[in-house]
């Protein structure tokens, strides 16, 4: 039995020992990235808007008549050079034609549109001059799909650094310095393999799934063998096998998380999340506004609005910054001429029936402002109201109400997912060590795992050439039996 074990874990790693090595080599460029290519942390202030501009401001509905627009996704208040225009995604997010009216004047500011604005945004968050914008509309190496956020435009500033700016929610959606980009191409080229397809490719998806299975079969193999064979092979001689035997019955286990977290990750591709793709559309007529939500905006002494649909009514979501106990995050009230009796949570729902036609009981919900267990740093988007249902009470969803976009959905599969990869993977349960600490680790666990395939190789190598010899030996030096005589 052990002899199989040692002889199919050396087929096993004989077959995958190639991008095992590359993978494991990639994988540490990701902890280079965080502590060699980090970008300066900018801050993208809420666009507060000051009591006397909006006492001066005109209706959002006589300015919207008067340039005959019968209908409109997206309407809030930006400041730009010392100015403040109503920004109005006339046609719907997905063509972004966004229109700039003056507030003052309700005249249009043809020379203003997204691009101008993004490039003002980046200069004003990053105080560095903008060389070159760009619209980013599909995710790439140096723009992952991890920002989740499309459309964003690409801002090259004067120090070299690439801004990428959403210009919906005013913020940004990733600073990366050219070295960052550089690493984030090879990181996606090496360790996910997209110089073979895309993300959701069966031909990429399934050799990779084949070499996780390869390499789960190869640790557990491994460990089992010399776990078994330890008492007889002990030696206090420190040669390759004695070396091989001992880094990988420790590393084994680290394999072991690594592999099944990436086997987790990769069936997940065959079932992709289409609800990041929806936009809200939402769909407001002006002829159905019937308040001014600049009015409401100074009843509540709020920063900011947009304007959102529950059923049929529209409402005017007032965003207001508040402080915190760790940061300041945004609060929402909703109006109609005065406080109207709305949540988030009706927001969230509404939103869910119409994207997804998701309905019923709200069994659970709460307002998340920061990355934690139920909600993490890969979703990008705060703040989130999180709703479950009495019909499907384990399904988690994800809501931000201020651009009405789905962040997560998340069920018992997906839960899973992301603790298997978050613990297994990136080593998330060494975080209370310091991301420093926790990538040392893990940089030492790659080296240790590489190293650990050299000897394998070197002792495979070794072996073989060994039976040539004696294969070579035997034909010079056939050994003779004696004829014995009667």
């Amino acid at each position: 039995m052990i002899k199989s074990l040692l002889v199919w874990h050396r087929r096993f790693a004989l077959l995958c020992v190639i991008p095992f090595i590359v993978w494991a080599l990639s994988g540490l460029l990701h902890p280079a990235m965080s502590h060699f290519a980090k970008a300066e942390r900018l801050k993208a202030p809420l666009v507060s808007v000051p009591e006397h501009i909006l006492t001066t401001a005109l209706p959002l509905k006589r300015v919207l008549a008067d340039h005959q627009v019968t209908e409109f996704s997206h309407a809030s208040i930006v400041e730009y050079d010392d100015d403040y225009y109503y920004q109005v995604i006339v046609a719907g997010i997905d063509t972004r034609r966004t229109v700039y009216y003056s507030t003052r004047t309700g005249v249009i500011n043809r020379a203003l549109n997204d691009e101008l604005y993004a490039r003002y945004l980046a200069q004003i968050w990053s105080g560095q001059l903008a060389l070159e914008v760009a619209l980013i509309n599909e995710f790439s190496p140096a723009y992952a799909e991890i920002n989740r956020m499309l459309p964003v435009y690409r801002v090259t500033l004067s120090n070299e650094n690439n801004l990428y700016v959403d210009t919906l929610s005013k913020r940004i959606a990733a600073h990366n310095t050219p070295l960052r980009e550089s690493l984030l191409f090879w990181f996606k080229q090496l360790h996910t393999f997209e110089l073979v397809g895309g993300r959701h490719d069966l031909w990429r998806i399934i050799p990779m799934l084949a070499i996780s299975l390869l390499l789960f079969g190869t640790a557990t193999f491994g460990l089992l063998s010399y776990s078994l064979l330890w008492r007889r092979l002990k030696n206090k001689r420190v040669n390759t096998p004695v070396l091989h035997r001992s880094f990988g019955v420790v590393l084994s286990v680290c394999m072991l998380g690594f592999s099944t977290s990436s086997i987790h990750i990769l069936v997940d591709k065959f079932f992709p999340e289409t609800f990041r793709a929806l936009s809200p559309g939402n769909a407001i007529f002006t002829a159905s506004l019937t308040h001014d939500p600049v009015n409401d905006l100074l009843q509540a002494q709020g920063d900011n609005f947009q304007l959102v649909v529950i059923g049929e009514q529209i409402f005017t979501q007032v965003i207001k910054q508040v402080k915190a106990q760790h940061k300041p995050v945004l609060d929402f009230s909703y109006w109609r001429g005065e406080r109207a009796d709305v949540t988030s949570v009706d927001v969230a729902t509404s939103l869910l029936s119409r994207q997804l036609n998701v309905a019923g009981a709200v069994s659970h919900w709460q307002k998340v402002d920061k990355f934690g267990p139920t909600y993490g740093f890969i979703n990008k988007r705060l703040p989130v109201i999180q709703v479950s249902y009495a019909h499907t009470p384990d399904v988690l969803y994800s809501v931000e109400p201020h651009t009405g976009f789905i962040a997560s959905v998340d069920g018992d599969w997906q839960t899973a997912r992301s603790w298997h990869f978050g613990y297994l993977h990136k080593y998330h349960f060494l975080n209370p060590l310091g991301r420093g600490t926790r990538d040392i680790i893990m940089t030492f666990i790659c080296i240790g795992l590489v190293i650990t395939a050299g000897f394998g190789v070197r002792l495979y190598i070794g072996r073989r050439y060994r039976q040539k010899q004696a294969c070579a030996r035997r034909v010079l030096h056939p050994v003779v039996t004696p004829i014995k005589s009667n």
